[in-house]
């Protein structure tokens, strides 16, 4: 169960890591144009995605709007690029073939899971609709958690001879929390539970008891104690998006461990025997039958110990792969002790080869498919190349026609000195009470740092501060801009405050005042450099942009983007009495060229 529950969590980060990939130049069969730059198309439903993948929320119409025009203006220079790297021969530069070769594995793994499970997870209106109803009650309920069918009949024998459902959970249920709970799960309400158990739950009336119900955790006996409605919960309309949000995450983790449990049937695991026996006679070798008063370990040996012809074992094969001894060793460093399986243990060990191989084990179910050569691949990867040639473009070939001069940097560094100069700086110690007067006091008595670091090494309230006696080392105005205006008051060997900061007062010790000074020219001289070398590559890439449209065609649907955004889902301020959403701009022509 342990393995198992971590493989679901092993898929849970392989999805969040690929899905900004989701929908990564895709183009929909019946897509809107909404631009055209040569002859290159942009799609409203990348506009769309984008924002969507990346969960931002619109507060009116007009904004949106705004936003999603400003960014198609970006997409519009991105591709601009991409005409221009071609025009460079960029696509068969060495650096991008070299970070397509890399990605390739995470592109079909992406069509893999979009075929699988993506595709798979999203819900209708009216299954929305549907969820959404059943969450307008809650139920409150106690089980029984057992690890076999023959426990849980045993369970209802004993509820039917009128043993307390409370004592029967207690003696018998394997819920870690029953000791606190006797087996109640309080309220709860309808997408809280996995699936097997909220079915069988909601079909329940008050005081009644369930047969056993199997879940990924075991049998479940449930008594159903009481339900009630939700009041003052939101409208559907509110609720909407975030209800189907809520069913997809759920649908995908269903989908991925049922996926994962058939890629466990498809590729068994072989656990080579010799191997295990190699491994456990070389620890009866190494180490002692105890050490110390525990016995020697079974599930792991030290890699250092073993020649290569010893870590090129294999330990475990599947159809189509194979993992050596040396590869499981590596591996097992990020499984904690208590989860490494003995290497006698032959069923776990084949569990954790397939969790260690898995993602191979994806890549091959990926190729069986011949996913590498589907339409859906082949254009992620094209889209992916041609960002990576943009990228070049856009940082190396352009801004590779400038060159910065000693004289240029120079100039810079003596026309902006304040951008070179360090600021004021105080050393500071400091007190920190939560009684005025008291802080008063102290600024009023003490008479020697050594007083004031004493005080503070027992009295100062600032969290870690009393270890270094009130320390607060070099202080900005930035840093501590009460502080530094009660320094600035004093003299170096003086008192400033008592200063109010978050509810408390403070007094500072003035160390040191150490005024603003120029840096020397050599020590910022780098750092001007590639300040100088970004601006004037950002006027270049400006000028170019600029160049490139004068050459290129490009045209901008003005209302398709504008007729694309929903705005029924913003509501007026004499609905709601939140800020009214304005009317939306109409574009003064249909299409407008660039």
């Amino acid at each position: 169960m342990k393995l198992k529950a971590l493989m679901t969590f092993a898929l849970l980060v392989i999805i969040s890591s690929l899905l900004y990939l989701s929908g990564c130049g895709q183009k929909a069969v019946e897509g809107t144009v909404v631009a055209t730059i040569g002859d290159r198309e942009v799609m409203v439903e990348e506009i769309h995605g984008f924002f969507e993948r990346a969960g931002v929320r619109f507060k009116t119409a007009d904004y949106e709007y705004k936003i999603k025009r400003e960014f198609l203006d970006s997409l519009i220079n991105q591709n601009l690029l991409i005409l221009g790297a071609y025009d460079y021969d960029l696509q068969n530069h060495d650096e991008v073939l070299r970070v397509i070769e890399g990605e390739k594995i995470k592109f079909l793994l992406d069509v893999l899971f979009e075929k699988k499970i993506i595709s798979k997870s999203v819900p209708t209106d009216a299954e929305v609709e549907d969820w959404y109803n059943r969450m307008g009650e809650e139920l409150k309920a106690s089980h029984v958690l057992v690890s076999s069918s023959d426990t849980a009949d045993l369970v209802l024998q004993k509820l039917k001879e009128g043993v307390p459902f409370e004592e029967l959970a207690l003696k018998y249920s394997i819920d870690p929390t029953v000791k606190r709970n006797q087996g109640s799960l309080d309220w709860f309400s309808w997408g809280i539970m996995v699936d097997n158990f909220q079915d069988a739950v909601f079909k329940m009336q008050p005081g009644e008891i369930s047969a056993p119900v199997k879940t990924d955790y075991g049998y479940h006996i449930i008594k159903l104690i009481d339900r009630r409605p939700i009041e003052h919960r939101p409208s559907f309309a509110e609720s909407k998006e975030s209800t189907r949000g809520i069913i997809i995450e759920r649908r995908k983790r269903n989908l991925m461990l049922k996926f994962r449990d058939e890629l466990r049937n498809r590729f068994p695991i072989t656990i080579e025997q010799p191997t295990c026996t190699f491994v456990l006679n070389k620890l009866e070798f190494l180490y002692p039958e105890t050490i110390g008063t525990m016995p020697r370990w079974r599930n792991n040996v030290d890699p250092a110990q073993l020649d290569q012809n010893e870590k090129d074992l294999v330990l475990g094969s599947y159809d189509g792969g194979k993992l050596t001894l040396g590869e499981y060793l590596n591996n097992l460093r990020r499984v904690s002790p208590d989860r490494r399986p003995d290497f006698d243990q032959y069923d776990s060990l084949g569990e954790a080869v397939f969790q260690m191989a898995f993602m191979d084990i994806l890549a091959l179910e990926a190729k069986r498919e011949k996913l590498d050569k589907s339409d859906d691949y082949l254009r992620k990867i094209k889209y992916f190349k041609e960002l990576a040639m943009a990228d070049i473009m856009r940082n190396d070939s352009i801004p590779a026609h400038s060159e910065i001069f000693e004289d240029e940097v120079l100039e810079y560094f003596r026309a902006h000195p304040d951008e070179f100069t360090k600021p004021l700086r105080f050393k500071l110690l400091e007190i920190q009470v939560d009684d005025k007067d008291l802080a008063q006091k102290y600024r009023s008595t003490i008479r020697t740092e050594r007083a004031f670091r004493d005080i503070a090494a027992r009295e100062t309230t600032r969290p870690g501060k009393r270890l270094v006696e009130g320390d607060l080392g070099i202080v900005l105005k930035e840093q501590y801009p009460f502080l530094f205006e009660a320094a600035l008051k004093v003299k170096v060997g003086q008192i400033g405050g008592p200063v109010e900061v978050g509810r408390r007062y403070s007094v500072v010790w003035v160390k040191e005042r150490m005024e603003p000074v120029l840096q020397e020219f050599e020590n910022v001289k780098q750092f001007i450099v590639d300040m100088v070398t970004r601006q004037k590559g950002d006027r270049l890439f400006e000028d170019w942009i600029i160049a490139k449209k004068k050459v290129t065609e490009i045209t901008v649907y003005e209302d398709v983007l504008s007729q694309s955004i929903d705005r029924s889902k913003y509501v007026t301020q004499d609905e709601t009495g939140a800020g009214a959403t304005d009317s939306l701009s109409q574009p003064p022509d249909s299409a407008s060229a660039g």
